[in-house]
């Protein structure tokens, strides 16, 4: 009993890996750019459907196709943003928020209702696998394992990025006061434009790792989207890492309540996470009130 729990324990932290590397770019866009992306779970779908393709064709390992992918789509993130959300960023704050939400969700309608005309038939996955590690009993996955590696070094090297370049000095500038950046010469608007890019680059690179492990199909975008947003909540928004410490405590308990009630009620989990903590630290948990 004990080495089963473990082994769902250890379970969920290698899935919390995915979830909190795609919750970032959702929370670096909403910091940045008070806007709430609904399109987010989307461009993960397409990320896997990319990477499904190369893999398909050219039969490239997942793990280079998670960085070929990332400047195709900072080029579409970087359209999508000019096309759609820079024509209302000049709008008040809550004006603003409510116009994103509108637009992306939208958008993200039209984004489904597009791949399921091209792509009518759920996706298995990518079929790539390395040998199961047993360690004390427990079985790990050394495909979820290196994935989870692969994403933590990504994950520190946008963190330097942000820290040591002048667009992610820019950036935080930004998060930290909109005004003040302006008011120092940074420029707002393509800041805003490669920002959204950014996110929507790492949610597709997720993407890739997602569909090694689970089906795609044409409508999961929005409900990932909620479940990346309860991680941003969870883990305090525009923090790194606490998007990584709040997509493992999703990830773990999912697979707890999968091992306990069943896997049909681990999709709750993320609501239940979401509401819990609004009410109780709404700034999240390595979160600042503001």
């Amino acid at each position: 009993m004990a080495s089963q729990f473990f082994q769902v324990v250890v379970g969920g932290i290698l899935l919390g890996g995915i979830y909190g590397f795609a919750a970032f770019g959702l929370s670096i866009t909403f910091g940045v750019l008070n806007i709430l992306n609904l399109t987010h779970g989307d461009f993960l779908m397409l990320g896997s459907l990319v990477g499904y393709g190369i893999f398909l064709h050219f039969g490239i390992n997942p793990f280079i196709i998670a960085i070929i992918i990332i400047p195709l789509f900072v080029v579409i993130g970087v359209g999508f943003y000019l096309l759609l959300l820079k024509p209302i960023s000049g709008k008040p704050p809550n004006q603003l928020l409510v116009a994103s939400v509108l637009i992306t969700l939208g958008a993200s309608i039209v984004i489904e209702d597009l791949t399921s005309f091209f792509w009518p038939h759920p996706i298995t996955g990518i079929d790539y696998s390395l040998p199961s590690l047993e360690l004390y009993g427990v079985v790990i996955s050394e495909t979820r394992l290196f994935i989870l590696l692969f994403l933590l070094i990504l994950a520190v090297s946008i963190q330097l990025y942000l820290q040591k370049t002048y667009m992610g000095k820019s950036i935080r500038a930004i998060t930290q006061c909109r005004g003040g950046a302006k008011l120092i010469g940074i420029p707002i608007s393509r800041i805003s434009a490669l920002t959204f890019g950014l996110g929507v680059a790492i949610a597709a690179s997720a993407g890739v790792f997602y569909i090694t492990l689970f089906t795609v199909t044409p409508v999961i975008g929005i409900p990932l989207t909620v479940k990346y947003m309860s991680i941003v909540v969870l883990g305090g928004l525009g923090s790194l890492t606490g998007s990584v410490i709040g997509g493992i405590i999703l990830g773990i308990a999912e697979s707890l309540t999968a091992y306990w009630f069943g896997a049909q009620w681990s999709p709750a989990v993320s609501f239940i996470l979401l509401i819990s903590i609004l009410m109780i630290k709404p700034e999240g948990l390595l979160g600042r009130q503001r």
